[in-house]
């Protein structure tokens, strides 16, 4: 059955290890959107953050094209037009910033269009986050915390090491409530219990009259691991986590070496 939806993660997957997308990737993504496949970028980053690789795939401000964003929290039109949305509280908030502040570790949350820091100055992996986003980072106190702030996810932001202890110190309660996605060495992620990208990919193929069968996903992460198992095709990157290497349909090359285009050549492109 022919692939008609691939979903490709972003950091470490579709952007080489020097955050850049490639000539190579791009010409055979460009191939496969010419033969009326649906290239969907799958990422825990806010939309701001991938909008510039739609573009340079020209696909970017189209009704008909679409882009999974935060996870899965929020599925769009390139062009803005919002489909489905699951976002989290201000009580979740300051709930994960209390128990941060316990566990010792640095915390902020996301909202559509910027990045929230408790801190007066933000912490270097929030500066990260916002040159690998485009997203605006803004100093809000949790007491200065509206009703009306809509926040797509918060996420633990540390050192390695401080963010493996932190993970190990989770009580149950926070796995109640949220689903937890280690994304990166330096990133715990919470999201809205009902929320992954494997759910986000299921609800935009059903929506679009794709059959599960006839999707590839492509990742790296433990982020990753919902929507490798959803798909028809499973791809784990050669730089890819051994979770996800063990569950996957086929280990493709590493980000370094366009395991992107690989996958894409192989599987849709007969090359």
């Amino acid at each position: 059955m022919s692939i008609k939806l691939v979903a490709i993660d972003v950091d470490a997957t579709l952007l080489n290890s020097r955050n850049e997308l490639t000539k190579h990737t791009i010409d055979t993504l460009k191939e496969a959107i010419a033969m009326g496949t649906k290239i969907v970028i799958t990422s825990g980053r806010p939309l701001p953050g991938t909008e510039p690789y739609y573009a340079k795939l020209g696909i970017d401000k189209k009704n008909d094209q679409y882009a999974i964003n935060y996870n899965g929290a929020t599925i769009r039109t390139t062009s803005g037009r919002m489909i489905s949305e699951t976002t989290l509280t201000i009580k979740d908030y300051k709930d994960i910033y209390s128990l941060a502040n316990k566990i010792g570790v640095k915390i902020q949350a996301e909202t559509a269009d910027c990045i929230y820091t408790p801190y007066l100055s933000a912490p270097k992996y929030t500066k990260y986050e916002q040159k690998l986003t485009n997203a605006k980072i803004r100093h809000v106190r949790m007491q200065d915390l509206k009703k009306s702030d809509v926040i797509a996810k918060i996420m633990f932001i540390d050192e390695p090491e401080i963010i493996s202890r932190a993970k190990k110190e989770l009580p149950a309660w926070v796995y109640d409530r949220f689903n937890v996605v280690p994304s990166s060495p330096v990133y715990i992620e919470f999201i809205d219990k009902k929320v992954s990208k494997g759910n986000a990919v299921r609800t935009l193929a059903e929506k679009l009259g794709i059959d599960i069968s006839q999707v590839m996903a492509i990742g790296d992460q433990g982020n990753d691991l919902s929507m490798i198992e959803a798909a028809g095709v499973g791809v784990a990157m050669g730089n890819g986590i051994d979770d996800l290497k063990s569950i996957a349909q086929f280990v493709t090359k590493s980000n370094d070496e366009d395991g992107v285009a690989y996958a894409v050549e192989k599987f849709l492109l007969n090359k």
